[in-house]
């Protein structure tokens, strides 16, 4: 720090500085600019950074004013520099690579089962070598190479099905930027097509009185066909032969509430086969006593009113427990568990387990509760005990129809949206799955990412709320939602962002039809810490923010007029992967329970919400068990 300013050395007599061989340094925050002289090329560089100089001829100054700055700088020129920054910007501006021709083109219908590989273009207007990468899904071929100029390139692919759907997925990288590009295309229908089943696949609570099962047969070509279908469990069969293109049924008898079935349909036109595997399973009637469809034990869940900050309909709560008896007596998975909204002859409450282990009896679920009461306690009955039943968890049910999207973020293979909306897939790479605030979280370190494909129904509606528990690993500026629809970065847009120096950012903003931008920042936010955040809107209001349940920041002005162009796709743990080195803002840090409505929340909804998850156990009395008379 001292002295304050240090001038260069000289050389005697000539008085100018004298060539250094090598300077390096390394900040936490910095600024550096360097341009080629001959090149005409630059970059600047910003944040924590490391730099080497290689034959610097210059000057420097370093000033220090202890407590308040200590300030170093050095101008000059050098044989060669580099920098290793936060963020880089390069002048002139990086062109991203372009993907500019694929064959098969996206959407592409009919095309042959011959076909032996996928060709794309790829082309660099900056003149620069590429590399590619290439997966397929399902699984086909992939493909990757390095250092390849502009030109067209190919993978091999095989093993292609009839009338069968592919994703084919193109990552383009000129060293700086990255281009990403996805597509579909279906073969030609040379077997025999089984379609339309009734019971729908995967359909629940048919009704036990289903008296057939339906689906329908086409052959392209024309051909008469045949056909065989059995059941298991054995509920009917039937064939037929020499038929041609229309729908056929199969009668079924003595279906048993609570069950689960697969039928089998399989079909030839004498050349080329085809087979398809449906299933259903029954429910139960409007009101039941589980006692007498086959579970053996109980317990009574008590939900304390003083956690409760208002009267709530339709709410889901979090109920984690460690429980012996479920240990001992429930099935495997948990697909005996069932909640009921009072003893004896009662209704049915819809939930969905978020994970179960039977070896230990832990079990983390949510359960929609019709009415939550603030000023009683609200009584519900957890069943349990019955080794023949059905699964009796309905995910997309165990939400209300305001939500959009609810991601538990408890693997590391994307994020299963449970309202069955909108499933986040991992692009680059997702987060690593970790412990989190409730059950499992995804970690980011930057530069993993989830994309959420064209979420129209995600903005334009009026109103919006967004949710997530959030830990952050540093002080780093990184987005934990984004939905930003215009690649151009001049559209309409809301962003759910922590930002550097103890702040996080609810922000929604358009220059579409007139620049408006509203930001709820939220202070006193600390690494190393979760935190429960909620951002409102409704149209012609404020943004506004919470923090574990508490009303936090407004913003200072109104925002009025989003306007639905699903233009790109929506993202978690990145703001956007786009060529914008400014807009990157990768996540450094833990995300859990991230889920979006197209309403405003009202703060009842969110400080209860805040205290079942944060405390399911003080939410929440679990009581003793009671076993069937």
């Amino acid at each position: 720090m001292l002295p304050i300013i240090i001038l260069p050395r000289l050389i005697p007599f000539l008085l100018t500085p004298i060539p250094r061989v090598l300077i390096r340094w390394n900040v936490k925050d910095g600024f550096t600019t360097c341009g080629g002289l001959r090149s005409g090329t630059g970059f600047t560089a910003n944040g924590e950074q490391k730099g080497v100089a290689v034959g610097f001829w210059g000057v420097g100054l370093t000033f220090s004013l202890p407590p308040v700055m200590n300030f170093y700088g050095l101008a000059g020129y050098a044989l060669y520099a580099t920098v290793t920054a936060n963020q880089i910007d390069h002048y002139p501006p990086n062109n991203p690579p372009g993907i500019t021709m694929t064959d098969p083109t996206d959407g592409q219908d009919k095309v042959p089962m011959s076909t032996s590989q996928l060709r794309f273009s790829i082309k660099d207007i900056d003149g620069e070598l590429m590399s590619y990468d290439v997966t397929t899904n399902p699984d086909i071929g992939s493909g990757s190479a390095g250092m390849k100029p502009d030109g067209i390139y190919s993978i091999p692919i095989h093993g292609l099905e009839s009338l069968t759907q592919y994703t084919w997925h193109i990552q383009v990288s000129d060293g700086k930027d990255t281009t990403e590009k996805t597509m579909t295309f279906t073969t030609e229908p040379v077997a025999p097509v089984i379609s339309d089943p009734s019971p729908a696949n995967g359909e629940r609570e048919v009704s036990v009185t289903q008296s057939s099962l339906r689906f329908s047969l086409k052959d392209f070509q024309g051909d008469a066909m045949s056909y065989t279908v059995r059941t298991s469990p054995d509920i009917g069969s039937g064939s037929g032969t020499n038929v041609h293109n229309g729908t056929y049924t199969v009668p079924v008898s003595g279906l048993t509430y609570g069950s689960a079935y697969q039928w089998f349909v399989n079909a030839t036109d004498g050349a080329h086969e085809t087979h398809s595997v449906f299933s259903f399973s029954t429910g139960y009637p409007d009101m039941f006593n589980p006692f007498e469809y086959g579970f053996h034990y109980r317990k009574q869940v008590t939900i304390d009113h003083t956690k409760v900050t208002g009267d709530l309909t339709d709410f889901t709560i979090l109920l984690s427990t460690i429980d012996n008896d479920l240990r001992l007596k429930a099935q495997d998975d948990g697909g005996d568990i069932l909640f009921m909204n009072g003893p004896g002859v009662s209704s049915r409450l819809y939930h969905e387990i978020e994970t179960y282990d039977a070896s230990s009896g832990t079990l983390l679920t949510w359960v929609k509760v019709p009415v939550l009461s603030s000023s009683n306690d609200t009584v519900l009955y957890m069943y349990y005990g019955n080794p023949t039943c059905a699964d009796t968890q309905y995910p997309e049910k165990t939400w209300d129809l305001h939500y959009l999207a609810v991601w538990h973020l408890n693997d590391a293979h994307g994020a299963k949206d449970s309202t069955d909306n909108h499933d986040a897939t991992a692009v680059v790479a997702p987060g690593y799955q970790t412990t989190g605030k409730i059950g499992y979280a995804q970690m980011y370190s930057g530069g993993q990412y989830l994309s959420i494909a064209h979420p129209s129904t995600m903005i334009g509606l009026g109103s919006i709320s967004v949710e997530a528990w959030v830990k952050m690993n540093s002080d780093t500026t990184g987005s934990v939602l984004t939905d930003m629809h215009d690649a151009t970065y001049s559209g309409e847009a809301w962003r759910f962002l922590y930002v550097k120096g103890g702040s996080f950012l609810f922000r929604l903003g358009h220059s579409i039809p007139s620049n408006q931008e509203a930001d709820a920042l939220a202070t006193g936010i600390s690494p190393g810490t979760w935190y429960y955040f909620a951002g409102t809107w409704i149209d012609g209001a404020k943004t506004t923010i919470y923090i574990n349940g508490i009303l936090s920041a407004q913003s200072a002005s109104t925002f009025t007029g989003m306007i639905n162009r699903p233009d790109t796709d929506a993202f978690i743990g990145v703001e956007h992967p786009g060529s914008h080195s400014s807009f990157q803002n990768y996540l450094n840090g833990m995300a859990d329970e991230i889920r979006v409505s197209n309403i405003a929340r009202s703060p009842s909804w969110i400080s209860t919400s805040y205290n079942t998850q944060n405390d399911p156990t003080g939410f929440l009395l679990i009581g003793p068990e009671e076993s069937a008379p």
